[in-house]
C-alpha cells in the first residue's frame, strides 16, 4: 500500500476548497487521498503527508491538525495553506495587532503556506488553484460589465434587502469556470472571499475586499479594502490591477514542487 497521502478539506460545496490541493495540478506517485474532517482517515509513522490547501490554519481544524502531529508521519508537508487567527470581524479590523501564522502549522517537515507579511515566518506559496490552465483564458477576457460581486456562501455582502442591484455569484458548489467567468465579466470585482480576491487578481481584475477575517489580510498582491462595508468612489479610484501574479504564482508552486519531489521522493 502506499505511503503517500494527502489530505485536505474535501468540500465539493466550496470551490476554493475543492480546487485547492496540488495533487489536481502536478504528478505524483500513487497515493491516497482523504478529507482533513475525516476520523477514519488513518496516518502512521511510515507515512508521507501532503497537507493542504485551503484555510487549515485555524481554530476549528486546530483538533484535526493536532491528530495528524500525533500520528508521527514520516515527513510532513504543507502546501498552499492559509490561516485565519481571528475569524470575528470587530477584532480582524483592529490595525495589525496579531500574528497572521498563529502556531497551527509548526509541526510540519515544510510549511509553504499561502500567508504573505514582511517579515516571512514560513515559505510563501501561493494556492495551488493558480495551477488551473482555465485562469489563462479568462485573464484574457475583456470585461463585459463594470462591478460585479463575488459573496461568500454563508456571509453574503449584499441580501434582497439591500438596494445594491449588481450581478452577484458566491462560492458555492465546484464548477471552477463558472466562478472564472462570473470573476472575468467585471473590471471590479467586490468580495470577501479569499479566493475571490486571489482568483480576480490573478485575472487581473481590481478588487475591493470587505474583510470579515484575518486571513484576507495575507495576500502578497492586497486589494483594495473596504472596512465598513460602504463602497465609495474612493475605493474604485484606489483598487488596481496587478499585472503577471499569475505568472509569478505558477513559479512559486512550480519551485516548490520540484523541491520536495526531490527531497521526499514523492514523484
Amino acid at each position: 500500500m502506499t505511503s503517500l497521502k494527502f489530505i485536505f478539506r474535501a468540500d465539493s460545496s466550496n470551490v476554493g476548497d475543492w480546487w485547492c490541493p496540488p495533487w489536481r495540478y502536478f504528478t505524483f506517485k500513487p497515493a491516497v487521498i482523504g478529507d482533513i474532517l475525516d476520523p477514519n482517515f488513518t496516518v502512521t509513522d511510515s507515512d508521507t503527508l501532503v497537507v493542504g490547501g485551503g484555510g487549515l490554519g485555524s481554530d476549528f481544524f486546530r483538533p484535526h491538525l493536532e491528530r495528524i502531529k500525533k500520528s508521527e508521519p514520516k515527513s510532513s508537508i504543507l502546501w498552499g495553506a492559509g490561516v485565519d487567527v481571528i475569524a470575528q470581524r470587530d477584532a480582524a479590523l483592529q490595525d495589525n495587532t496579531y500574528d497572521l501564522y498563529g502556531t497551527y502549522f509548526d509541526f510540519f517537515d515544510e510549511i509553504g503556506v499561502r500567508v504573505f507579511s514582511n517579515p516571512q515566518r514560513f515559505q510563501y506559496l501561493p494556492c495551488a488553484s493558480c495551477m488551473n490552465n482555465l485562469l489563462f483564458k479568462y485573464r484574457d477576457v475583456k470585461p463585459k460589465s463594470r462591478v460585479g460581486i463575488y459573496n461568500h456562501k454563508r456571509l453574503p455582502l449584499f441580501n434582497s434587502n439591500n438596494t445594491v442591484d449588481l450581478a452577484k455569484l458566491d462560492n458555492n458548489g465546484n464548477d471552477f469556470e463558472e466562478k472564472l467567468k462570473f470573476l472575468s465579466n467585471f473590471e471590479y470585482i467586490i468580495t470577501n472571499t479569499y479566493h475571490g480576491v486571489f482568483w480576480a487578481t490573478l485575472l487581473e481584475r481590481k478588487v475591493i475586499c470587505i474583510p470579515f477575517k484575518s486571513g484576507l489580510f495575507s495576500f502578497k498582491h492586497p486589494p483594495t479594502y473596504c472596512f465598513d462595508g460602504q463602497i465609495s468612489d474612493e475605493h474604485f479610484d484606489k483598487a488596481i490591477v496587478h499585472e503577471n501574479v499569475l505568472e509569478q504564482s505558477r513559479e512559486v508552486n512550480v519551485a516548490y514542487y520540484n523541491m520536495v519531489a526531490n527531497k521526499y521522493n514523492i514523484v
